[in-house]
């Protein structure tokens, strides 16, 4: 069987990137074995190995490159969400070299790969150029590569809007909600305890029980470091449970975490992003740029769902358009897999 390499952030237990993978696995499995492009210090210990998931696939360093000269490599994609600025370029070269079809899918053009001097931005033109096929998972990013780069992308929802859910037992009993919290490594702790006090409310007032779901382990240690019971042990490495945990919720809450909102949106459950949190991340967005969660509910309408500091005095409501939206979703995402498949087969 043919393989396809996918460049991406797997196999660190990062709920959100394992999504990706997943998604990937399922759509191009039955076609294809996954070789899945890792940061070569995750080799070390192969802690992933104790997932049942990676069994099902190949693993490499991600500056390996004598793998494109295998007549079996079909192709190669660069698609584990915001990846870019040269990220695997040496891998990109060889399959290019080695006439491999190349793919940057599901990821962003923001304002890191404009905001520099003319060289700078010719740089990732001839980058962005080297790839076959780009799509985009915000529209922001599509307006971006045509306007500094004069280069056509598609728009396509990120790739975990098909991952699909797995049931698991859900150990709390009556309606819940969920809440996760991201540790950024410079927590507003002040801030994460008055959104957490207001969610609490809200969920009292409506007779609902709160969920902790931590996406990574630096989420689990600063829920446990707030006192924040957590039902399920690295429940992180396995995606489809969570999608299925969120998918069951009433509402959902994501106090810094991206991921949350596509396993919300795509099960129809109304779903909060609240950026509470110092801002790590805030040297990548110039005025005209906001970051990736903003971007996403900006493009499905849902804007009033992003909050920050300043709208602590907000009242929480379900939004029954967000059923709506996940059908469309759907279809979008449709497209995007006949895309994919039919270019890699032809």
């Amino acid at each position: 069987m043919e393989r396809i390499i996918i460049n991406g952030f797997f196999a660190k237990g990062n709920c959100g990137d394992e999504a990706i993978l997943q998604a990937w696995y399922d759509m191009l499995s039955p076609y294809y074995r996954i070789v899945a492009s890792v940061d070569s210090d995750l080799l070390v210990n192969n802690y992933y190995k104790k997932f049942e998931f990676y069994s099902k696939i190949d693993i490499i360093q991600n500056r390996r490159v004598d793998i494109f000269c295998r007549e079996d490599i079909r192709g190669y994609i660069v698609g584990g969400g915001g990846l870019g600025l040269g990220f695997g370029v040496e891998q990109l070269l060889h399959a290019k070299l080695r006439n491999k079809k190349r793919m940057y899918l599901g990821t962003v053009i923001h304002d890191e790969f404009f905001d520099g001097d003319d060289s700078f931005i010719e740089l990732n033109r001839q980058i962005l150029n080297t790839f076959d096929i780009i799509s985009l998972r915000d529209k922001y990013s599509k307006e971006n590569i045509k306007r500094y780069f004069n280069i056509d992308g598609y728009f396509f929802p990120d790739i975990a809007f098909l991952l699909e859910k797995k049931e698991i037992e859900i150990k709390l009993e009556g309606d819940y909600i969920v809440v996760v919290i991201r540790d950024n490594g410079d927590n507003d702790k002040e801030s994460i305890k008055k959104w957490l006090d207001k969610i609490t409310i809200y969920a009292n007032e409506n007779n609902l029980k709160v969920m902790y779901i931590p996406f990574d382990k630096t989420d689990e240690f600063l829920m446990r470091e707030l006192n924040l019971e957590i039902l399920y042990d690295e429940i992180y490495w396995k995606p489809k449970e969570v999608k299925y945990l969120i998918s069951k919720s009433k509402i959902t809450f994501t106090l810094g975490r991206f991921h949350p909102l596509i396993f919300s949106i795509s099960s129809g459950i109304t779903t909060y992003f609240i950026n509470c949190q110092k801002q790590d991340g805030e040297w990548r967005y110039t005025k005209e740029g906001k970051d990736k969660s903003y971007q996403l509910l900006n493009d499905f309408g849902l804007i009033d769902n992003y909050l920050t500091n300043n709208d602590l005095d907000v009242d929480f409501k379900i939004c029954n358009k967000v059923k709506n939206i996940s059908n469309d979703i759907k279809d979008e995402m449709s497209k995007f897999e006949n895309m994919v498949i039919n270019y890699l087969t032809k």
